[in-house]
């Protein structure tokens, strides 16, 4: 009941005669505390009755102010997921390869082979916990110097994150290569304080979620963090109004309310290790995580699941990741993680 890249499969859930407020859905990870009324109103008072700002100047304004970044080194899109597909059309043909770390999200392929499908991929592997092989990329861009390179830290679906070290190392082979490094942290709000460094430096391409740090995937917001050459370069493909008046709106209340989502974003850190420790209790392996989902080796998948959609619960299987037999978990509210790890441990039981 899940669609490709986790959430509700609405199609799915009608044919079936299911209302989607049932379903507790553990494939997505969003912040699962409520939003401010103050964002709510936002949104529902935008001016729907004209086109909006397809610069989303207010917003960009609120950005800059917000995380010390020069206004023309933002890119205001219609989610990551919009980004990634412009980077693609801008700087890969034909002739040219692409890095990937993998596994990772499968939008940055999807993306690529509309324009080139010589990939090179290099996998994190899990008996090494799924650490990005950093010895093994530097070696391939100064080999292959490929045109693009994409890295997702923390990473989904692992949650592995890249070392302060690590990323400088990436970063200058890159420069020296010519190739354009994309660091995709659209889950950077949910990583530990002690794990996170100043990644808005030159030679990078930083994609940022919105829609994970505020919790409105509805709306479908993020922004790119780039030199205003690359930016030039994704403005001229991006369509115009992409971002619409509601979402425009809805970021800027938002950010005037970073206080509390901080706020959120720790709570919810602490309730991620809580929550893996829980189903490690309940006697399955779980990897280190930095963000606000985790993987869960399990013995059969398939029973798992339809176990857990028994009540309604949904979880991601990380099959389209290649990784047989682990599910990728988001946290919810502690009540529903509890719910959760019953059910795990309960199976369990039943297979002692």
């Amino acid at each position: 009941m899940s669609s490709t890249h986790g959430g509700l499969n609405y199609k799915a859930l009608q044919e079936a005669g299911i209302d989607p407020d049932r379903v507790v859905d553990f494939s997505v990870s969003i912040n699962p505390e409520p939003l401010p009324e103050e964002v709510y109103r936002a949104f529902r008072n935008a001016p729907i009755e004209r086109y909006p700002d397809s610069s989303s100047f207010a917003l960009k304004r609120e950005i800059a102010a917000a995380y010390s970044l020069p206004m023309e080194e933002i890119l205001v899109v219609n989610g990551t997921s919009q980004a990634v597909f412009l980077l693609a059309g801008a700087f890969l043909a034909r002739e040219k390869s692409w890095l990937l770390a993998g596994p990772t999200y499968g939008e940055y392929g999807d993306a690529c082979r509309l324009y080139s499908d010589r990939m090179i991929r290099i996998d994190a592997v899990e008996e090494e916990g799924f650490r990005p092989p950093v010895e093994k990329l530097i070696a391939c861009l100064k080999e292959e110097k490929p045109a693009l390179f994409w890295l997702c830290s923390p990473n989904n679906p692992t949650g592995s994150v890249l070392a302060e070290e690590d990323f400088h190392r990436l970063r200058r082979t890159a420069l020296e290569t010519g190739t354009v490094f994309i660091l995709d942290e659209a889950y950077r709000c949910f990583l530990p304080d002690h794990l996170q460094y100043d990644t808005d430096l030159p030679g990078v391409v930083n994609l940022r979620s919105m829609t994970k740090d505020f919790s409105i995937p509805g709306l479908r917001l993020g922004y790119v963090r780039a030199s205003a050459e690359i930016l030039g370069k994704l403005a001229v493909r991006q369509p115009e109004w992409s971002v619409s008046a509601p979402a425009q709106e809805a970021g800027i209340a938002a950010l005037k309310e970073l206080d509390y989502f901080r706020g959120t974003w720790s709570r919810v850190i602490a309730q991620t290790e809580e929550f893996r420790r829980g189903v490690e209790e309940a006697g399955y392996r779980t990897y280190p995580t930095g963000s606000n989902f985790f993987l869960v080796r399990v013995p059969d998948l398939e029973r798992i699941k339809k176990a857990l959609w028994r009540e309604y619960i949904l979880v991601r299987d990380c099959l389209s990741f290649g990784l047989e037999n682990i599910m990728r978990l988001g946290t919810g509210t502690p009540e529903d993680n509890a719910r959760l790890i019953r059910i795990l441990k309960e199976e369990r039981e039943q297979c002692i």
